[in-house]
């Protein structure tokens, strides 16, 4: 299973600091902790976190990335390329090259679509409206056994440890389906 890494995200606009956040919940393996809109609140919250994303235009950015990777926090700068700065992104890049700057290997959540089969699917939609495992066989005209496997995969495709966090991509719209 894939392990869960907290990320913070500090931007000189609380909203913006939001919007990301809720940008990158949405990828299964992160886990935004905090928001903050200062370099000093990033610097303190940054060493408790895995990650961070940090406004290259706050007051202090480059001197807070520096002391942050240099307790071995991952730092991505955000805004326009500093010859100093190795990991950054464009405000014009996609929330996808954020997360995978932050987390490499961080797989866009619409792909895992494709990964799925029909079936699994069909298995992922019943989950997520709440049936239990032999309502979802019933409806389906399966074993319950063959249920479990069915979710086995899905938890692995997705990424997940569990029916929750599955459910929870599905009903965010991440994974496709009509939920």
């Amino acid at each position: 299973m894939s392990r869960t890494h907290s990320v913070l995200i500090a931007h000189r606009e609380n909203l913006a600091a939001e919007g990301m956040a809720a940008a990158l919940a949405r990828f299964p393996g992160i886990l935004p902790a905090a928001v903050a809109t200062t370099a000093d609140e990033a610097e303190v919250f940054g060493r408790e976190v895995d990650a961070v994303a940090l406004d290259g235009e706050l007051e202090g950015a480059e001197r807070t990335a520096a002391r942050l990777r240099s307790a071995g926090v991952r730092v991505v700068m955000i805004g326009h390329r500093n010859e100093r700065e190795d990991l950054w992104v464009s405000p014009k890049d996609s929330m996808v090259s954020l997360a995978a700057a932050l987390i490499p290997g961080t797989r866009d959540p619409r792909a895992l679509q494709r990964s799925l089969s029909p079936r699994e699917r069909e298995v992922l939609e019943l989950v997520a409206k709440g049936l239990p495992g032999k309502q979802v066989a019933r409806e389906l005209g399966i074993s319950t056994k063959t249920v479990e496997q069915h979710k086995s995969r899905i938890f692995t495709k997705l990424g997940v440890p569990n029916q929750t966090a599955a459910a929870c991509l599905a009903v965010a719209g991440d994974i496709g389906g009509s939920f």
